[in-house]
């Protein structure tokens, strides 16, 4: 059941005996715009072998976390940059309940190709040591610490990935029809188009496709297919539904497929995220109201909870 403020919506999914300002003052918090996340909290479990499926900067809020490589080398930092695609079997991030934030980068822009310019090499996929590590670690706290919505959180955080001098420099080229492949797999998300019918609209053979999608994008077509899924999921579940309520409005056939798919993408089951205390105070940006209607249209929540946040 839940608790109204004027401007707030807080869904409390545990029994506890805790006040609500005990609550608050625990709180973990994850913004969510169309094409950008970020998490702010305790990572619960230590990250499981997986494929990142999404470039990520990872910053450590309080202490450093250690990354081993494979051939044993150990690096300490407070920031690390992963690219969508890389396989932790080859570098393990020990992080231990830490309190972090977790940067999930937009894709089809120059940020991640950026960050790793000005960041130290370990391995192919993975970076450490942003530049201003420090100011970034205290604007992330400060986010984490005060009322902020997901725009002036990830306006804060454009300085630190992109500078003015760099704002008009291309690392990558991004191929037309990759994307716009990636917006038919945004707007026909609960469709099942077949790779034979975005091959075509693009005038690709499908096994052109699969490879040019890898190439640009860093993942398989079908990852990012099912990664896409889940964030509608997530947003379900921000938006206050049950996980068998958001797993079928994001199109999976049980909770046992989200689960799975969920813990396949983000290496913890949503009920890490979710269901444990602290609780999660999830924010909704504006933009996924307006160019993702499947969240709208799909949900049991009213539309006044539009632009609003909560908690789960």
């Amino acid at each position: 059941k839940g608790y109204a403020d004027k401007n707030r919506w807080i869904y409390n999914n545990k029994k506890s005996e805790q006040s609500m300002e005990q609550l608050e003052s625990i709180t973990r918090k994850l913004y969510i715009g169309v094409n950008q996340s970020l998490y702010l909290g305790q990572v619960p479990v230590p990250h499981r072998d997986h494929a990142i499926a999404t470039d990520k900067l990872l910053v450590s809020l309080q202490g450093g976390f250690q990354i081993t490589l494979e051939n044993g080398d150990q690096i300490v930092s407070r920031s690390c940059l992963l690219k969508a695609g890389m396989n932790l079997k080859n570098a393990k991030l020990n992080m231990d309940n830490a309190v972090m934030a977790v940067y999930l980068l937009a894709p089809l822009t120059q940020d991640y190709s950026t960050l790793e310019s000005t960041m130290s090499h370990a391995i192919d996929g993975l970076h450490y040591d942003h530049p201003e590590q420090q100011e970034l670690i205290n604007t992330l706290v400060g986010i984490r610490e005060t009322p902020t919505t997901p725009e002036q959180a990830f306006y804060q955080l454009r300085r630190f990935i992109i500078k003015n001098q760099q704002e008009n420099k291309i690392f990558k080229e991004f191929d037309e029809r990759i994307i716009q492949v990636v917006h038919d797999i945004r707007s026909t998300a609960l469709q099942n188009l077949t790779l034979k019918q975005f091959a075509q609209s693009v005038h690709l053979s499908e096994s052109r496709l699969e490879k040019l999608f890898k190439e640009q994008m860093g993942i398989p077509i079908t990852r990012y297919r099912l990664r896409y899924r889940v964030l509608i999921g997530i947003i379900q579940l921000g938006l206050g539904l049950t996980i068998t309520e958001a797993a079928l409005a994001a199109g999976f056939s049980s909770t046992a497929h989200f689960s799975k798919s969920f813990s396949a993408i983000n290496g913890i089951p949503p009920s890490e995220t979710f269901f444990k205390l602290p609780h999660l105070e999830v924010l909704i940006a504006d933009d996924v109201f307006k160019t993702m209607p499947v969240v709208v249209h799909q949900n049991s929540i009213s539309a006044q909870y539009k632009n609003k946040t909560l908690a789960v």
